[in-house]
């Protein structure tokens, strides 16, 4: 592995640009059309991610050596100082939304939220994500941020999208906390041997699973709110993101059945695809908007 191969695996780049493009969805579909503010979106966002990815492999190399031996710190391709140097530079990159809100371009709740994710990452990678139930809050939370940083840079937010990427942020935020439950247990020996506390070392895998499953269930159910505020704020173009939804909570209601029986193969990957088709959902009918408008 070259150096700059390090340097891409470490900083996560393909997450970096996915988040990337949520948050400029959320930001056009939510009534914002100023180009400047899209690409400061772009930056930040992308440079964000990369931050509190470093960062997360700075404060996880003990962990690493065990889950990841092949993580670009544990190799040594990439040193700690350079890591530190290469998180210190996206974070000072991650701020340039500071520019649209001081000329007036962008709402200044945006950068409170930027700075709030930033600031709830980096100390879930410091400290918290040792500290059980909140380490899985604050994954969730700050996953599903993207959606409200796009939505908060629009300069006056109107009350249909406010609704409709308000359900996707709590939607998005309460099924990644049950994925984020669920995925303990199978992290359980390696979380273990670094004294990692989650529901699943605590109080057993049993419970962790049940747990996970009944909180998928509600977003699940919550879903149903979701697709029906999406049409006033996409039009047309809701059946496309609804479609998505629908099949998001097929999976779903599928790997909970799975979970229940104790089944956790290809969890990890099924429910990452899950979360995915319903953000696949938001870009199209971002893009297919933005074609016809």
């Amino acid at each position: 592995m070259s150096k700059v191969t390090g340097f891409i695996k470490l900083g996560r780049m393909e997450h970096g640009l996915l988040t990337a493009i949520t948050v400029i969805s959320s930001y056009y579909i939510s009534g914002g059309r100023n180009g400047y503010v899209a690409l400061t979106l772009l930056l930040s966002s992308f440079f964000a991610e990369v931050f509190l990815f470093v960062t997360n492999d700075i404060h996880n190399v003990a962990e690493d050596r065990v889950n990841r031996p092949s993580a670009p710190l544990v190799t040594g391709i990439v040193t700690p100082r350079e890591a530190w140097w290469f998180a210190l530079a996206s974070l000072l990159l991650s701020l340039t939304q500071v520019i649209p809100v001081v000329m007036g371009l962008a709402n200044p709740v945006s950068l409170l939220i930027l700075l709030m994710a930033l600031a709830l990452g980096y100390l879930y990678n410091a400290s918290l994500k040792r500290v059980m139930v909140i380490n899985n809050v604050l994954v969730s939370l700050v996953t599903s941020l993207t959606y409200l940083y796009g939505l908060a840079s629009v300069k006056v937010i109107n009350q249909q999208p406010l609704h409709f990427i308000g359900l996707l942020f709590l939607t998005t935020m309460i099924a990644t906390l049950g994925r984020e439950i669920v995925k303990g247990s199978l992290d359980y020996e390696g979380d273990l041997k670094v004294r990692v506390v989650t529901l699943a070392t605590r109080y057993g895998v049993g419970v962790a699973n049940k747990a996970g499953s009944i909180i998928m269930l509600a977003a699940v159910a919550l879903s149903i709110p979701l697709m029906l505020s999406s049409v006033p704020v996409l039009g047309r173009f809701s059946v496309v993101f609804s479609a998505l939804v629908a099949a998001t909570d097929a999976l779903l209601i599928m790997l909970v059945v799975k979970v229940l029986r104790g089944d956790l193969r290809r969890f990890r990957g099924v429910s990452l695809l899950a979360m995915g088709l319903t953000l696949l959902g938001l870009m199209l009918s971002s893009l297919l908007l933005f074609i016809t408008g």
